[in-house]
């Protein structure tokens, strides 16, 4: 009988969920809706996130999460969710056995609340200041496969964002932009996304079609470069 000693990597756990009594009144002076603050600790990520709407019965906050491709997507429902009143709650808990090293995005019920990345950051600007602008793409639909799937325009709006501030955290990377939500009439319909960096003295502006399927998908549409005054738009 042959025993293994390679240890068994274990799955993000949530933890120590704890939460205030129901605040009918949220009060100027206190943190606003929505205010969510993270620290990563040697236990994984602790998250308070103030104000939570929850229904006025609530006896409960439950907290799921998946955790794909660097995206950390956190779900935070009270319980049990039946009045017709609302109030407010600041909720806290943990997320073990997750590095900030491995974080790029982390979603709240389908909002953004952090967004970080180095690896990629480096792997991208790498081939954005070459002649592999290609290579650029398999990055960037890995980052897209761990967004939350999407069934209304909001959600791919959402979704959209979350890729151009993704694309902002990179450092060679000067803007990023929705030019437009689905509104290339395909089937699936394609959204338009833009981007510009700089390389050397030119500025090169990349067009990105965004599949709107689930998971979301890109290709580069065009590419302009800006030289002294002069535009140059190349298709792709």
């Amino acid at each position: 009988m042959t025993v293994s000693c390679e240890k068994k990597e274990q799955e993000p756990q949530v933890s120590n969920v704890d939460f205030t009594p129901c605040k009918q009144e949220v009060l100027k002076s206190s943190k606003f809706s929505g205010n969510v603050e993270i620290e990563f600790t040697n236990k994984g990520v602790q998250i308070t996130h103030y104000n939570f709407a929850v229904t006025c019965d609530f006896t409960n906050v439950n907290v799921t999460h998946t955790f794909v491709n660097g995206v950390l997507n956190i779900t935070q429902q009270g319980y049990p969710n039946q009045a017709n009143c609302v109030c407010h709650t600041d909720v806290s808990y943990t997320i073990s056995g997750i590095a900030q090293s491995e974080v790029n995005v982390i979603f709240i019920n389908g909002v953004q609340v952090y967004c970080h990345n180095v690896s990629d950051s480096e792997n991208i600007c790498l081939y954005l200041n070459s002649e592999n602008i290609d290579k650029t793409i398999p990055i960037i639909n890995e980052f897209l496969e761990g967004l939350p799937s999407s069934n209304s325009f909001s959600e791919d709006e959402q979704n959209l964002q979350a890729l151009t501030e993704w694309l902002k955290s990179n450092s060679c990377v000067i803007d990023a932009t929705i030019l437009c939500v689905s509104c290339i009439y395909t089937y699936p319909a394609q959204s338009e996304i833009s981007f510009s960096f700089k390389e050397g003295a030119v500025t090169k502006e990349i067009i990105l079609d965004i599949i709107m399927t689930n998971p979301l998908k890109a290709k580069i549409c065009s590419i302009k470069e800006k030289d002294n005054g002069k535009h140059i738009l190349y298709a792709y």
